[in-house]
């Protein structure tokens, strides 16, 4: 069997307690790889999973993932390195004694046999309700399963206090799965009429009937559509809040965003990155590994990614992205720059502190800024690239920070590029008084700039408008400019 986790478990005396200092170790691999015909398909890597973990794994097309379940699952060994489950070589295990501990939902299943639904799903209650297996000569004496299992399931209300042989009816655990997978209407009906959607959530149900504290799965939301997926993931969600621990690959990053609390991201069967959601999610990585531009919004304290606009829909296909310079500072270009980056504009920004937030967001898209070191006045050098970039730039926008000495030469550059025929955006110019810590030099600049031809834009949408006229709609063929 195969393995994975985050440290090593010593054999304890006592079992140990999910509820005392570190979760206990689950899963232990060091220097794993797995190769097939002379090829590598995943590895080297090291891997740790804790009881408790709700762990997400995403990656591309072949980068390692099945492959890497499959060797928790015991269903592959690798050609290197060592894999522990609970301080135990995995492959010391007893088939029945890692069923006993682990539910697998496979990424392909094939059941044409007609058996109904709820014979198939109570198929899952075998390791449970026999007599524990007559294990070979080589365990007897060194099994730790029973302890541990006891000691991981002491979280879960189904598990706790219950004995291994099962107290509880076997009909009683399949009818109460098969409601949480919304299967009750179909008990009856043969698998070989099922949909693909509902045969994967009759396997979903399967593998809960089997009660073990840990559930690996493969692409759970696979055929299922949007409303049950969501019910899969809440159903997880919950088993995981009732003490199960959870490993799954999901294609969806934003689920797994919402439901993972950590996340491993394969790249041709390596580990890209390994954290929470925030962490690995992050745009130049994913941009890295998939290929693709994504900006990243928070909803609370978990992320969510949108898509880049193809530049193809946005733009005509024999034009580059439009190039558009932010004037950012303190955060207020934020919202601007993420917008204009998912619309397939090419922003700049600048001139701004090498600690201010809009570098930072600049640095995470990977855009070109003039920054200048913090606290004191913009030196001629960055002053001078600034110039550069507005002469290569299409239009300028403007966004709503504040004004001070330091910055107060950037509004005099705004006015010259309006002078030279720029198109120039202002976002919410009406706030401008409040933000005006010169004594009323930003706000007369920004008025006069408005008053030679320079727009206002209250919001950041309507900022995307008028650079789609300004810009973009004046440059279609057919158009005059």
């Amino acid at each position: 069997m195969a393995p994975s986790s985050d440290r090593h478990l010593s054999a304890p005396a006592a079992p140990p307690s999910v509820g005392q200092g570190a979760s206990p170790l689950l899963y232990d691999l060091r220097g794993v790889e797995v190769a097939f015909e002379n090829r590598r398909i995943l590895g080297p890597l090291d891997l740790q999973i804790r009881a408790g973990d709700f762990l997400g794994i995403l990656g591309p097309n072949g980068s390692g993932k099945t492959t890497l379940l499959r060797t928790l699952t015991g269903a592959l060994r690798p050609n290197r390195g060592d894999v522990e489950l609970l301080g135990r070589p995995a492959a010391d295990y007893h088939p029945l004694e890692v069923a006993r501990l682990v539910g697998v939902v496979p990424q392909q299943f094939t059941l044409d046999f007609g058996f109904t639904v709820a014979e198939m799903v109570a198929m899952g209650r075998y390791a449970q309700s026999g007599h524990r297996p007559a294990f070979p000569p080589r365990l007897r004496g060194r099994s730790t399963t029973s302890r541990q299992l006891h000691a991981l399931s002491t979280t879960s209300p189904r598990l706790q206090g219950r004995p291994m042989t099962g107290a509880l009816r076997d009909d009683d655990i399949v009818t109460e799965v098969l409601s949480q997978t919304g299967l009750t209407e179909l008990a009856s009906r043969p698998v070989t009429r099922l949909s693909g959607g509902e045969r994967q959530r009759a396997l979903i149900a399967q593998t809960l009937a089997q009660e073990t504290p840990v559930l690996l799965l493969d692409e759970p939301l696979n055929n299922l559509d949007l409303n049950h997926q969501l019910e899969i993931m809440q159903l997880l969600r919950g088993l995981h809040e009732a003490g199960r621990t959870i490993a799954v690959i999901l294609h969806d990053l934003n689920m797994a965003a919402q439901y993972c609390d950590r996340l491993l991201l394969l790249e041709e069967g390596r580990i890209a990155a390994e954290g929470a959601p925030q962490v690995v999610l992050d745009p130049r990585l994913i941009l890295e590994v998939f290929k693709v531009r994504v900006t990243v919004h928070h909803h609370g304290a978990r992320p969510y990614l949108t898509p880049v606009w193809s530049r193809d829909q946005h733009l005509p296909s024999d034009r580059a992205a439009p190039r558009v310079h932010v004037v950012a500072g303190g955060g207020a270009a934020t919202p601007l720059i993420e917008e204009l980056v998912a619309r397939g504009f090419a922003p700049s920004l600048g001139v701004v502190s090498v600690f201010d937030t809009d570098y930072l967001t600049a640095e995470r898209y990977e855009l070109e800024v003039v920054s200048a070191p913090p606290f004191q006045a913009f030196p001629p050098d960055a002053i001078q690239q600034m110039e550069t970039l507005l002469g290569e730039s299409e239009a300028l926008v403007v966004a709503p920070v504040f004004f001070g000495s330091g910055n107060l030469e950037l509004l005099n550059l705004v006015l010259h590029a309006l002078e030279q025929g720029h198109p120039v955006v202002f976002l919410d110019p009406d706030s401008c008084a409040q933000r005006d810590l010169t004594g009323g030099e930003a706000v007369a600049l920004t008025q006069a700039a408005l008053a030679r031809g320079a727009r206002a834009a209250p919001t950041v949408d309507e900022v995307v408008r008028l650079l789609d006229q300004l810009v973009v709609g004046r440059t279609q063929p057919g158009n005059p400019g």
